[in-house]
């Protein structure tokens, strides 16, 4: 560990490099980890992947590196689910019991029960350039959980998964979740990401999803954290032959949110979905970074991002997508459409095409502007007030990702929650 502290004053701020003295009974392979994250830093706006979203304040704070262990009583939802899980301050566990066909395990108990897949997980190849944090999370989240759902197992109610971060003072939490889809099965992960913390905390969550062959996974996140969190959701996953994925992020609280979404395409007739919805208001920071990467043929991709951005808030989206050489007859189409609902907002688009094929098709683009005058004309030449001409128009933009989501009851609370935030950004009311 000494070895690491005198690495650390040459990459880090003296009150980290102090809090980070406190670790130990790291592993060999968490020291390795750890060892990247020193030699990277934090993400600081010099870098790419991170220009409009920096992270070099996180230098300035003293953390607590070991959370506090963590219980909650969440409202269980009117809706029918299945289960619910809870990861609280980085430790994962079930609430009463499992669906039959689904596991939860630690990750040591799940590789000892499967070595062949272990040599094919281990040799899987995400793209982590500039991405530090998940070498953080590497050093310090150790033995994390499985969700383990066997063959042909489907469950058509949804499973809910609390994630909660807490803490009383500055605190670090490392969390982090494998989900796993044997072969012909299907869930629905409903992850409602919380917070109960006045003082700062830095949540950096890692979660890595198995999709394979003929399976079906819907996956849907609602991000709603305190102003004190600084949350950055790294999700992988990696998907083999006609699996399909619908994944849906709504975020719609936090000072700041950085969500890291990657898909790997490994097999052929792979479908992926991706569906995002940011509301960011005053002194907010919402940033998309998604991979699609297309390594097999006869694939489809399908991306629609949509933003509103009230008061003085930072939106970024940075869509890449990789057409390999191999992944013939490939469509891929992005979408990236947001509206400035102040003039003290800022939004930064960035959408990436590139094609090492030369049979396919794939389509990106982006925009950003105001809402339409010409249509708040014809509204209120109707009789209907400006701030319900507003309010109208800006609900009217955001249905169409709210809209995709199939599970009735989760699709009405959703737009409920990002109606009233939309209504009290901008002080908008129906009448």
């Amino acid at each position: 560990m000494d070895y690491f502290c005198l690495r650390l004053n040459k990459m880090l701020e003296k009150t980290l490099v102090d809090s980070i003295k406190t670790i130990d009974s790291l592993s060999q392979a968490q020291q390795l980890a750890l060892g990247k994250f020193i030699d990277k830093g934090f993400p600081t706006s010099k870098w790419e992947e991170w220009k409009y979203a920096s992270l070099k304040h996180l230098n300035e704070h003293n953390w607590q590196w070991s959370p506090e262990t963590l219980s909650v009583n969440l409202p269980k939802p009117a809706w029918k689910h299945s289960a619910i899980i809870q990861t609280l301050n980085g430790n994962t566990h079930s609430e009463g019991a499992l669906p039959q066909g689904i596991a939860l395990l630690s990750v040591s108990e799940f590789m000892a029960q499967n070595p062949t897949f272990e040599s094919v997980w281990k040799a899987r190849n995400p793209i982590l350039d500039q991405n530090s944090l998940y070498d953080l999370n590497e050093a310090l989240a150790s033995d994390y959980a499985v969700l383990w759902v066997k063959k042909g197992i489907k469950i058509a109610e949804p499973l809910l998964h609390h994630y909660v971060v807490s803490g009383q003072q500055d605190t670090a939490v490392q969390s982090k979740i494998f989900i796993y889809l044997e072969k012909d099965s299907e869930i629905i992960w409903f992850e409602q990401q919380r917070s109960e913390s006045s003082h700062a905390i830095l949540s950096n969550y890692v979660q890595e999803i198995w999709v394979s062959k003929n399976a079906h996974l819907t996956l849907i996140k609602d991000q709603d954290l305190q102003q004190s969190i600084t949350h950055v959701d790294h999700t992988f996953i990696f998907q083999q032959e006609n699996s399909l994925v619908d994944a849906f992020t709504f975020s719609i609280n936090a000072a700041y949110l950085r969500n890291n979404l990657h898909f790997y395409i490994d097999g052929p007739q792979v479908v992926s979905n991706l569906n995002g919805l940011y509301v960011p208001g005053e002194d907010q920071l919402m940033d998309t970074h998604s991979v699609v990467d297309h390594r097999m043929p006869h694939s489809e991709s399908n991306e629609l991002y949509k933003g509103v951005l009230m008061g003085n808030a930072t939106g970024v989206f940075n869509g890449k997508i990789f057409v390999r050489p191999d992944a013939q007859k490939t469509n891929a189409f992005q979408s990236c459409k947001n509206v400035l609902a102040s003039d003290r907002a800022t939004m930064n688009t960035k959408p990436q095409l590139e094609i090492w094929a030369d049979d396919v098709k794939c389509s990106h683009g982006t925009t950003t502007g105001q809402l339409s005058d010409e249509a708040l004309f014809y509204m209120r030449s109707r009789g209907i007030s400006k701030a319900t001409a507003q309010t109208l128009l800006l609900l009217a933009f955001v249905q169409q990702v709210i809209d995709k989501l199939e599970h009735e009851e989760i699709r009405a609370e959703l737009s409920e929650k990002i109606v009233n935030k939309i209504q009290a950004s901008l002080g908008l009311t129906l009448s």
